[in-house]
């Protein structure tokens, strides 16, 4: 039962980064590019294939990116009806997180000058930007 209901939310946050406002986002990442992604904890590898984000179980290799989201929000974000609502409902869970319902980014890229320059060459930071977790 647990199980299938991460399934449920991986496959809702899935969406909204391949179409809309998300998929706006996700445009800047290069092919390849992955984030390890806590939901409630549980770690998943996410990684753009071709003009796609696909979720795979277990933490990817190599990362730029630590992308920490609770199920509750996914659903929280995955409810919006418009774009200036999601970004809203994002802005939310990014600047006033709860208990409960949070969105937290964390570079995990090396502090080298070759790492920084990984991290903006993936697309990390206009990515990070796009969805408002950096200005």
């Amino acid at each position: 039962m647990r199980e299938q209901k991460m399934r449920n939310h991986l496959k809702l946050l899935e969406d909204f980064l391949n179409t809309g406002w998300g998929k706006g986002a996700t445009k800047f990442l290069r092919e390849g590019a992955a984030l390890k992604v806590l939901v409630d904890k549980e770690p998943f590898s996410l990684s753009k294939r071709g003009d796609e984000m696909e979720f795979n179980p277990g933490i990817p290799e190599n990362y730029g990116v630590l992308l920490e989201i609770s199920s509750r929000a996914i659903e929280y974000l995955s409810g919006s009806k418009t774009e200036d609502e999601a970004h809203e409902r994002l802005r939310e869970l990014i600047y006033h997180p709860g208990q409960e319902k949070y969105a937290r980014m964390r570079i995990e890229a090396d502090p080298t000058e070759k790492g920084r320059i990984d991290f903006y060459w993936q697309g990390f930071f206009f990515w990070a930007r796009r969805l408002g977790f950096v200005f």
